[in-house]
């Protein structure tokens, strides 16, 4: 039945919707049992003891169900590993493994090469099955008795303490059934003991050692006399580093699994740059107040999923591409990533100051370097292919490899179809699309060679609702080409585990263009950049092979990694916030609605009357333009309204040159003067048609705000 899902899963094509992230629950599981035994400490038992705990697909996937539940549960701080029976475990299930295997070599419709990727597949996720054991963040200790067969020593060389009562019995036995170990003992082995003769001895000829011979060589580190005392020591063991500080105890095992695999040098980057930040913990006082004071430590819980988005070296050594990181989103995701040590290419067109924007990728670059980040700046016009050719013939030469690509860089023009020259369609097309395609295209034969390669494009949802459409469909088809590119490349390199996702915000992002766009207004109402790289640096930390083709928000991921507090990212905390376009209808139903003491202005000769009141001399003079409202009245007419600012007027009157046109509905229109609805949430949230420049459409929220203040 396995391999028939795998086939079946090889042979589809699929996408994943907007990604949500609930509240992780506690798994029902058919084999395992989950018990907290003490304060914190949790063990986790297998339990197919009338199969002796062998392993089959199901229980490998209960264990991995099992150990994430407790990886991100902040109540569990230790973990004991134990089994139910008489055995330990016996290994793999031989019955259902060998009708598998049988199964796909009997199977003539699939050929050599297809039937060998469906079994690395397998393998695949077999070895992340006990590499969540090694991942997870928490300490586990194996409680082993009796036989630890095959499988057995796969599970318990992926722990990090190893206890056994004495007639406890291991063996590499794969040899004896004509395979070798291919789920992490051959690999890890090696590291517990230390001992290459040794390993090699018992992985060739499979034969039985015990548990002296187990602490001999360090494959345990304490023996007890019985099953029973071996679980209780387990126990005991765990609620001593439960009571530790957590921030220090998964510190202490990230830091460990990070120094096994790396050189010494290596590590002590590692562990300066985890401490950076990690020594801000008010950990530290409190055990400093227990040692003064004589009295028991009490540390509070770590939500550990923060762990994804907090600075510790993960990207050390890595190379990512980043384009448009001159500045905005895409600097500080290069910033983010710099602080881990990463090598970034900056690749943008800003190699000179712009005259009202700051930033170029040699100020970027200086950033990189003063954060302990590698940094090469190098001028990129994503439009031309020769251009991004060289970007990464580069890279390769500087860095040899590429890692990562944010496809950032955008072109942005909000105008509706009359208004959009041809020019400005094509530049769109050229940076948003084309660019995006080209660089993914020329970066993938690279990544194929990276160990955990991802692609993250800065681009939306595709929600095809018409309001993301009216008002501007020419930029709307280009951002939704953006996302049409994770659409189809992560499918199309799933093989490669190379992940392909977006990322979009749920709020307007407050950066220099944004400033200079809306001629600065907007900016109480927004989020700085640094959310959305917090929130790419969370992506960017996962699985390549686990997480691909999600389109994402900002918020949403954050939320998933523990963070409850979003002030912090606001430009200015409280204030009510200014949605981002291209966001779904539950997500803007979180957004504070803006109200007044009352309804004030209930018919159009009083809303113009009160209009002409606020063109103020300063006002008109700030916005300097010709509006047009139209307002479409409940008996299907119209009401036409001219905001003449150059002229310092307001009247009913209808022209048909006016340099941008709103359309309302009337119960919009009142809601807007009255201060119910901010005309920006109106126009972001697409509840109105723009015709002529949204940015301009804009500008008028500074009428409105008056109008507000006098209510």
């Amino acid at each position: 039945m396995l391999l028939k899902n795998l086939i079946s899963k090889s042979s589809k094509i699929f996408s994943r919707s907007i990604i949500s992230f609930p509240e992780i629950e506690r798994p029902i599981l058919k084999n395992i049992n989950i018990n907290e035994v003490k304060p914190k400490v949790f063990n986790v038992q297998l339990n197919r003891e009338n199969q002796r705990n062998a392993f089959t697909h199901e229980l490998w996937l209960e264990l991995k169900s099992a150990i994430t539940y407790l990886s991100e549960y902040s109540g569990c701080r230790s973990i004991v590993l134990s089994a139910s029976g008489k055995s330990f475990t016996i290994g793999i299930d031989l019955k259902e493994s060998f009708s598998q295997i049988s199964t796909l070599s009997n199977d003539t419709t699939i050929d050599t090469a297809r039937k060998g990727r469906i079994l690395m597949k397998l393998i695949n996720e077999i070895q992340d099955c006990y590499s969540i054991l090694e991942a997870c963040p928490k300490p586990i200790i194996s409680a082993i008795h009796s036989h630890c067969i095959g499988a057995g020593i796969d599970m318990i060389c992926s722990t990090d303490i190893r206890y056994a009562s004495k007639d406890s019995l291991f063996s590499i036995r794969e040899v004896d059934v004509g395979m070798a170990a291919d789920v992490g003992t051959l690999n890890r082995i090696q590291k517990i003991v230390g001992n290459d003769s040794l390993t090699r001895e018992l992985s060739f000829t499979g034969r039985d050692f015990n548990v002296d011979e187990a602490l001999k060589f360090g494959l345990i580190s304490k023996i007890f006399d019985s099953k029973e005392d071996c679980f209780d020591g387990a126990v005991e063991t765990a609620r001593i580093i439960a009571e530790k500080s957590p921030i220090g105890v998964q510190g202490t095992k990230i830091t460990l699994n990070h120094a096994r695999n790396h050189t010494i040098q290596e590590s002590l980057e590692f562990i300066k740059l985890w401490n950076a930040s990690q020594l801000l913990t008010n950990d530290i006082e409190v055990a400093a107040k227990s040692i003064l004071t004589k009295k028991k430590c009490e540390f509070n819980d770590l939500k550990t999923t923060l762990i994804n988005m907090i600075n510790v070296g993960k990207f050390a050594k890595k190379t990512v591409i980043i384009t448009g990181a001159s500045r905005g989103i895409g600097r500080e995701i290069a910033l983010k990533l710099a602080k881990d040590g990463a090598n970034i290419v900056i690749a943008a067109k800003t190699a000179t100051p712009h005259p009202k924007l700051a930033g170029t990728i040699y100020t970027v670059a200086e950033e990189i370097k003063k954060l302990g980040g590698k940094a090469m700046p190098c001028i990129v016009d994503v439009r031309d292919e020769k251009s991004i050719e060289n970007c990464v013939k580069e890279t390769i030469k500087k860095f040899n490899g590429i890692d990562i690509l944010v496809n950032n860089a955008s072109a942005i023009n909000l105008t509706g179809t009359l208004e959009t020259s041809i020019k400005k369609y094509d530049l769109m097309h050229q940076v948003n699309v084309r660019g995006t395609y080209l660089m993914s295209q020329k970066c993938i034969p690279y990544l194929k060679q990276s160990s955990n390669p991802h692609i993250l494009n800065i681009s939306p949802p595709l929600i095809m609702d018409k309001k993301w459409f009216q008002n501007h469909v020419a930029y709307t088809m280009t951002k939704y080409g953006m996302s049409m590119c994770v659409l189809g490349m992560h499918e199309e390199f799933r093989d490669h585990n190379i992940a392909v996702n977006a990322l979009w915000p749920k709020t307007a992002i407050w950066t220099a263009a944004m400033e200079m766009l809306s001629s600065g207004e907007g900016e109480e109402g927004s989020r700085k950049p640094t959310i959305v790289a917090d929130a790419a640096y969370a992506i960017l930390s996962k699985k390549s092979s686990d997480f691909t083709g999600n389109f994402t928000i900002d918020e949403t991921i954050l939320r998933n990694e523990g963070v409850k507090n979003f002030d912090e990212y606001d430009c200015k905390p409280g204030a009510p916030l200014i949605p981002d376009f291209f966001i779904s209808e539950e997500d803007l139903k979180t957004f504070t609605k803006v109200t007044s003491a009352k309804t004030h202005i209930k018919d159009f000769p009083s809303a113009i009357k009160y209009f002409n009141q606020l063109l103020t001399p300063s006002l008109c003079e700030k916005i300097n333009n010709v509006f047009q409202l139209v307002i479409k009245k409940e008996d299907k007419t119209k009401f036409y309204i001219l905001l003449d600012l150059v002229n310092k007027v307001a009247e009913e009157k209808k022209v048909d040159d006016a340099p941008c046109t709103i359309i309302f509905t009337e119960s919009l229109f009142f809601d807007i003067v009255n201060g119910k609805t901010s005309l920006q949430d109106a126009i972001f949230s697409g509840k109105m048609n723009v015709k002529g420049n949204l940015i301009l459409a804009n500008k008028l929220k500074s009428i409105f705000k008056s109008s507000m203040s006098k209510l």
